[in-house]
């Protein structure tokens, strides 16, 4: 029940938390330097990891070096973005021969993840900064180009048909081939692992949509299971060496709000997104105010994105609230001072 409160309440504590941080520091550039350089420090890190496991393997499995060198990190999405978008340049100074190696490490890091999530996620927060996730002609025509990409990569991935446990880059292809039977296709067999994993996500989403049902008068629809609430996988996953069968935490952040506080929950997580993007429409005569509307409204798509996938906010190593919150202060910091730039 502690965990799930924690969990729930996480937006608003992370929030909270980066707008009161960065009220406190003069140097409202700190924000974006402490994202730098820690991303460069997780990127250093990742690719040491990925050089001890090819050097230990013959044969690379991608799900392996992923287990072993790490799946992803979201400071390092956010400072690809500050420092490879015009915009996110704008925002803050920075020494020009240290932003070469940082970015040319934090790009290596990027690459050697391997990760779905990520490369959607760069590119959303990419569009987002520049203006372009915003409804008008410039943004739609660039959208419109996006899904173009993204639909005829995933064709073209179809056509050659990668298979699963293949190593390199083909293992990388098939777990984008499979992206959306993992989603929505639930239908598994339980003693064959391959097909249990492929489909989890979608899995344990359709068990938790179900049992919300199984309330009186159908309460959980509106309130959910309540904090502290498993959700019954209807058998022994393995999960952990002695087996799971009810779980508290999600892949899919949708199902697990509405697990947990019902489609009220939901609607208020909804709301809170929406009013995320519609920071993209708020005028300023303030250039810097302006970028932070962009990021904070690509901040809702990712999420929007991200929830879906990884559970989003929700999911333990996701700092980006954090960023929401200080994007927050230094932008009622700039409009409050009538400041064209922070120092």
């Amino acid at each position: 029940m502690i965990k799930d409160f924690f969990f729930l309440a996480k937006p608003i504590l992370y929030t909270l938390i980066g707008f009161f941080l960065i009220s406190k520091i003069d140097d409202k550039e700190y924000l974006f330097k402490v994202i730098i350089y820690l991303a460069f420090f997780f990127a250093i890190l990742h690719i040491y990891k990925t050089i001890e496991f090819i050097s230990a393997n013959d044969e690379i499995d991608i799900n392996h070096l992923r287990n072993h060198a790490g799946r992803g990190n979201v400071l390092e999405v956010f400072a690809l973005v500050l420092l490879l978008s015009k915009k996110g340049r704008e925002l803050f100074s920075f020494k020009a021969k240290f932003k070469r190696l940082i970015t040319a490490v934090l790009i290596l890091s990027f690459i050697c993840y391997l990760s779905r999530t990520n490369t959607v996620s760069v590119i959303i927060l990419f569009l987002g900064i520049s203006g372009y996730l915003a409804i008008t002609r410039k943004g739609l025509i660039y959208m419109f180009n996006f899904f173009l990409v993204i639909t005829a990569l995933y064709v073209y991935i179809l056509s050659i048909n990668p298979q699963r446990g293949t190593p390199g880059i083909e293992g990388f292809l098939y777990k984008i081939k499979i992206a959306p039977s993992e989603i929505f296709d639930s239908k598994i067999d339980f003693e064959d692992h391959v097909d249990l994993w492929d489909h989890w996500r979608a899995y344990e989403a359709q068990k938790a949509l179900e049992q919300i049902h199984d309330t009186p008068l159908y309460s959980g629809l509106f309130f959910g299971k309540g904090i502290g609430s498993l959700v019954d996988l209807e058998f022994v996953a393995p999960l952990n060496e002695e087996g799971m069968q009810y779980i508290s935490v999600l892949h899919n952040g949708y199902s697990f709000i509405a697990f947990k506080s019902g489609f009220i929950g939901l609607i208020l997580f909804l709301l809170f997104l929406l009013t995320l993007y519609k920071q993209a429409y708020v005028p300023s005569d303030v250039p810097r105010v302006i970028i932070i509307n962009y990021l904070l409204s690509g901040i809702a798509i990712y999420y929007m994105f991200t929830t879906l996938i990884v559970s989003g906010t929700y999911n333990p190593r996701d700092f980006a609230c954090i960023i929401i919150g200080g994007l927050l202060s230094i932008r009622y910091y700039l409009n409050k001072n009538g400041l064209k730039k922070l120092n």
